[in-house]
């Protein structure tokens, strides 16, 4: 059968080693556009933000039920299987693909400025704006400053309360 693996354009998720593996096992690896993940991931538009807000509704119905106490790991993997499994369908999985364009192919689906870097990038230089400039290597500073800080006085240490001495001292109290 034949495998698709789909993964953004972050550099960690494209090293030549997953590369490798890919081709040394048959799997297609297919890198997703840069600046486009954010629409192109199906499942995160698709399937983790609604298992995102069925898990905290699950959630909030729990503490509510159980007031007073905390969701430890054991009930955290029960409430999320219950999200999980609520949330988990072919048909979904399928929607994602079809909402993303990536099956069928469709790719007009997503706008043109998508696929452009962020405004904030494009965004001219604030005349305002000073750069502070380091010393070159062969400027040095011939003044010499004395600082009187301690580190106490910007960090205090912390003071502990005085505890009864224990061992000893308790058997004697035991004994009288």
């Amino acid at each position: 059968d034949p495998v698709l693996l789909l993964v953004d354009n972050h550099t960690s998720h494209c090293s030549l080693p997953a590369v490798l593996f890919c081709r040394d096992n048959h799997i297609t690896f297919l890198t997703l556009p840069p600046h486009a993940s954010h629409v192109l991931q199906a499942l995160a538009k698709c399937f983790f933000a609604p298992l995102k807000t069925l898990y905290s509704s699950k959630t909030e119905k729990w503490l509510i039920q159980n007031p007073g106490k905390v969701i430890t790991l054991y009930k955290f993997s029960g409430i999320f299987q219950e999200a999980y499994s609520d949330t988990t369908r072919v048909q979904l999985a399928g929607k994602a693909f079809r909402v993303a364009g990536i099956e069928p192919n469709n790719p007009h689906i997503i706008s043109e400025d998508c696929y452009s870097p962020s405004l904030v990038t494009l965004a001219p230089l604030d005349n305002d704006c000073t750069v502070a400039v380091a010393p070159e290597e062969n400027e040095v500073s011939s003044s010499i400053s004395q600082i009187d800080v301690s580190i106490q006085s910007i960090l205090p240490l912390p003071r502990h309360e005085q505890r009864g001495v224990k061992g000893k001292e308790n058997l004697k109290n035991l004994r009288s």
